[in-house]
């Protein structure tokens, strides 16, 4: 992994290490701009948001930009209460040792399993629906 990289390039290591299926991103590059319709094509299984800068509490208060969108009820993810928010400022967004706790959180996610001795939960929630 590259430590000066950004979200989208370590991310898809990290959700293959956790036994997920990135759909988008490839391990190693630069993470891709993606459009509301490849979302919705995709149709993800799980969602996890976790904006750059933004703690827990500020991506659910910024959560309208995505709830007011067409189709995001339809969203296979939304339909069976898969979508998460995450401190993506703390965890997701900065290399360094916290990178292996994110694995964790994401692990956590998928599986409802976290793995050391550590309040992986903390930082992150189901999204209520909405």
């Amino acid at each position: 992994m590259d430590p000066g990289a950004d979200l989208g390039n370590w991310t898809p290591e990290l959700i293959s290490l956790a036994g997920g299926i990135n759909l988008f991103g490839e391990a190693g590059k630069h993470s891709p701009w993606m459009t509301w319709e490849q979302l919705e094509a995709a149709d993800p299984d799980v969602i996890v948001i976790a904006p750059c800068g933004f703690d827990l509490e500020r991506t659910g208060q910024e959560m309208y930009w995505l709830t007011d969108r067409p189709g995001w009820r339809g969203l296979r993810a939304v339909r069976t209460g898969r979508v998460y928010l995450a401190d993506g400022n703390q965890y997701f967004n900065r290399p360094g040792p916290r990178v292996v706790e994110t694995l964790e959180i994401l692990t956590e996610i998928l599986w409802g399993e976290c793995r050391h001795d550590h309040r992986c939960s903390e930082a992150w929630r189901v999204m209520m629906s909405m």
